[in-house]
């Protein structure tokens, strides 16, 4: 059942006191992401905000972007001729479009793939996964207020990496000192991150299985070796009383 308006409300109130007060744990911060339909999941991510000052890209993390929809990534090219995908304003649809194409062609160019989104999410959005090292990331892109009559503010884009299992963040916003298109530098750089973390998870994964092999593979030989002995050992048989002697 989704909660009420009233407790999503009173939700938000309590995290917002948390963070003005200074009350999140040193080194993380909370994160919400919409859950169901009206809820929210909360939960504590690690680092600073990737909006902080700190996490702003530099000039040499900077990810070109297209000015023209021409030569597109094959993904990007269906994603284009696609119309019940990206349901939004078209000038911010065909921003959405170039900001997704820097994205694939700078995947590409530092050897990593693209592909096509098998995932379902919004028609509202639109995406790629970017794979790197055989990990595939969902990266989508959406207007970030679509009910708004404020012209402003609907007029801001989302770009977000699908979280999974992972508590890093990953969504970057317009804001007024900087665009999206600054941000797809940082946007690659935690893809990344995440492939690092997750080849280091799949390496710890792999050498405990590796373990829990050699241990069975030592206990079934420590239960053959106990029963090659068990069957070598010598018998004792013992004779019955009447064994060999005749009654009168």
């Amino acid at each position: 059942m989704d909660p009420s308006d009233d407790e999503v409300a009173e939700w938000r109130r309590v995290v917002n006191y948390a963070k003005r007060h200074g009350m999140e744990p040193e080194g993380r911060r909370i994160e919400k992401v919409p859950y169901g339909g009206l809820g929210l999941e909360f939960f504590l991510a690690e680092g600073p905000h990737p909006n902080a000052r700190s996490q702003r890209p530099t000039a040499s993390g900077s990810v070109p972007v297209p000015a023209r929809l021409a030569h597109l990534h094959p993904v990007v090219a269906v994603l284009k001729d696609d119309d019940q995908q990206l349901l939004m304003p078209s000038s911010l649809r065909r921003r959405s479009l170039l900001l997704l194409q820097g994205l694939a062609a700078e995947a590409v160019r530092r050897g990593h793939e693209v592909r096509a989104v098998h995932s379902k999410f919004h028609r509202r959005e639109g995406g790629v996964d970017i794979v790197v090292d055989g990990f595939a990331y969902t990266v989508t892109v959406r207007q970030e207020f679509p009910e708004s009559s404020i012209p402003e503010r609907s007029a801001r884009l989302v770009v977000e990496i699908a979280h999974g299992l992972t508590r890093r963040s990953g969504r970057w916003r317009d804001r007024k000192n900087r665009s999206l298109e600054q941000a797809l530098g940082v946007v690659l750089a935690e893809i990344e991150e995440r492939a690092v973390e997750d080849e280091k998870h799949r390496a710890n994964d792999e050498r405990k299985r590796r373990e829990r092999e050699i241990r069975w593979r030592a206990a079934v030989e420590e239960a053959r070796e106990h029963s090659r002995s068990a069957s070598s050992s010598p018998r004792c048989c013992a004779r019955r009383p009447d064994d060999g002697v005749r009654l009168p």
